[in-house]
């Protein structure tokens, strides 16, 4: 397995390398600092499983980078880490075919969850607490944050106050299954109870109901 990183700061391909070969010792990593070349070597990786994208990369605007990715090596999962997390952002880059959203800011032990998460076929979005939600050309989604659409079912009716009996009573799922579905959108929120999931969404302007 080929681990590919674009980045144009040093120290975030040292710090990649080390958690990327701690949860995987046999991936090949690689490193390239500018778009061009990051494009040259991924054509050249028969086994290129993962790009580890910025998009603050020199030379090139917006979601540029990503698209030419995207294009170039369509059979590879595109990961974008960034420094900036608004909730544009994380809406585009998704949009864009973004497997998962990494922000730099992340604490190390955040980040090596979100590095296994990816790594194991998952998909990683910033908890809501981390999105910073400017004035949005079209509005965030809970599909955008990695929340199914029966775990957005569970939400709407947690957010409303039932309880999870009648929840499930509505859902026609058994009780436990609703507190799954409710832990998991919780986890995406990046929150832990239904009052501040209430909370997220009304700072990230996501509706739901």
């Amino acid at each position: 397995m080929d681990v590919l990183l674009v980045d144009d700061h040093p120290i975030i391909h040292e710090t990649l390398r080390a958690m990327v070969r701690s949860l995987r010792p046999a991936a090949e990593f690689h490193s390239q600092f500018d778009l061009a070349a990051g494009l040259s070597q991924a054509r050249r990786l028969e086994e290129l499983k993962l790009v580890l994208l910025d998009l603050g990369l020199p030379g090139c605007s917006g979601m540029d980078a990503l698209v030419k990715f995207r294009e170039v090596v369509p059979h590879a999962r595109v990961v974008v880490i960034s420094a900036d997390a608004d909730g544009e952002r994380v809406r585009e880059a998704l949009s864009e075919g973004a497997a998962s959203f990494v922000p730099k800011t992340l604490r190390p032990k955040a980040m090596v969850d979100a590095l296994r998460t990816i790594l194991d076929g998952g998909v990683y979005t910033p908890p809501a607490r981390m999105v910073r939600v400017p004035h949005l050309r079209s509005p965030l989604t809970l599909t955008d944050l990695g929340i199914t659409e029966r775990q957005a079912d569970v939400l709407k009716l947690v957010t409303k106050g039932l309880p999870n009996s009648e929840i499930a009573r509505q859902l026609n799922i058994a009780e436990n299954t609703v507190k799954q579905h409710a832990h998991a959108a919780y986890r995406a929120l990046g929150v832990s109870s239904r009052t501040e999931a209430m909370v997220a969404l009304a700072k990230m302007g996501i509706r739901n109901d």
